[in-house]
């Protein structure tokens, strides 16, 4: 028999009260109050939420108790039940372009050492992704969904389809974990999409960054020498450490040992995370030498117009300007370091791979090789600048 009416309810001190059949209301004052169901589960007693007095009535609590212990009798847990259906109708409300977004801000953009790789992120998946998924709930998204997003630009842009593919794969296996997402990642290429779609290898060729040729480096570099500009200095030392553009703009003064002849990159400035020392040849110590008796500033290349390093594309400008004649970019001076280096020294693979700051490809290698082998590279910047100044000999 129920132990509780509306009259009591609205009469009764502050408390607790049990109606029967396991269903309980907390009164914190007369008429108002919190009910709760009370239940054993597995021998262990449990008790849950069932909502405010009296927004919730004495016959609906009756009716939520009575649906929990019909639980009861299938062997199921009404708070993990509960909680089921609240991650259901989570579920349904979220889109996929929220989710994508949540991923960037949680996940990527820590990890990115380039501003511009978010950009890349958010205008791939604004342009061709969110159009199409936020049709519907992210929880409905298909394979079928995924291919009608990849397969208009699989054939004419490849390379940014190709990376599109990566980038839904990575957010929806991001859904999954955070139980957004129930099924199989409907983005991925081995199980699903390459069943589908064609090696995007087999129908795209990389298009690598233009370089100049190593035999013609020499005569170049003379001409660079020749100038007195801030990017021509900041570019003279990106050939010779064969680095990239963002180590040379922000690098600063107590990077380097100039003693032990030696530049310490900081991992969070490097592309692969992880700290990278390149030795330095005469040539390049000059230019740091000079730089510093030219500014005592943080960065090796201040600009004082703007109070910071040069500009990310300040080198690339002095190029276009000063030898419009050489097709060619700032990044491709590592690729003529590379050819030369394979070309014409007997250096080692991985001593080489180690100068360009790259990575093994292989996890046995890596568990092989344990030095970063700076004996060699030393040996290999070193001959690099005898190479660069053959024409100024």
């Amino acid at each position: 028999m129920k132990k509780l009416n509306f009259k009591k309810l609205t009469t009764l001190a502050k408390g607790k009260y049990h109606d029967g059949d396991g269903l309980y209301i907390t009164l914190t004052s007369p008429g108002k109050g919190k009910w709760s169901f009370r239940y054993r589960f597995n021998k262990k007693p449990r008790e849950m939420g069932l909502g405010k007095f009296p927004d919730i009535s004495l016959l609906n609590a009756r009716q939520l108790a009575l649906s929990n212990k019909q639980l009861l009798i299938k062997n199921i847990d009404p708070i993990d039940e509960k909680n089921r259906s609240e991650v259901l109708r989570q579920q349904k409300s979220k889109k996929f372009s929220d989710i994508a977004r949540l991923f960037i801000e949680t996940k990527k953009k820590p990890e990115w050492t380039n501003k511009k790789s978010e950009q890349q992120w958010i205008n791939t998946i604004n342009t061709y992704a969110s159009p199409i998924l936020n049709k519907k709930p992210l929880i409905d998204i298909n394979r079928d969904d995924i291919i009608n997003v990849l397969q208009p630009i699989w054939n004419t842009k490849t390379e940014t389809a190709r990376r599109l593919q990566q980038r839904l794969f990575l957010i929806f296996a991001f859904a999954k974990i955070r139980d957004w997402y129930v099924n199989d990642n409907p983005a991925s290429w081995k199980e699903h999409l390459s069943f589908v779609l064609s090696d995007p290898y087999k129908i795209h060729k990389v298009i690598h960054f233009p370089s100049l040729h190593y035999t013609k480096i020499s005569n170049f570099y003379e001409d660079l020498y020749q100038f007195e500009h801030l990017s021509a200095y900041a570019l003279r030392f990106l050939i010779l450490t064969a680095t990239r553009t963002k180590e040379v703009i922000e690098a600063k003064f107590d990077e380097f040992d100039l003693q032990k002849k030696m530049w310490t990159i900081p991992a969070d400035k490097m592309k692969v995370r992880k700290e990278h020392k390149v030795p330095l040849s005469k040539e390049a110590i000059k230019i740091i030498e000079f730089m510093k008796r030219k500014h005592n500033h943080e960065y090796v290349f201040h600009n004082p117009a703007i109070g910071k390093h040069i500009s990310n594309g300040a080198m690339l400008v002095f190029l276009k300007k000063q030898f419009p004649h050489h097709s060619i970019t700032v990044h491709g001076f590592r690729a003529s370091f590379r050819d030369w280096a394979e070309e014409i020294g007997n250096y080692s693979h991985h001593a080489i791979e180690f100068c360009l700051a790259h990575q093994l490809p292989s996890k046995v290698e890596k568990a092989y090789l344990r030095t970063d082998l700076t004996k060699q590279r030393k040996i290999i910047m070193n001959d690099w600048e005898k190479y660069l100044l053959t024409s100024m000999a």
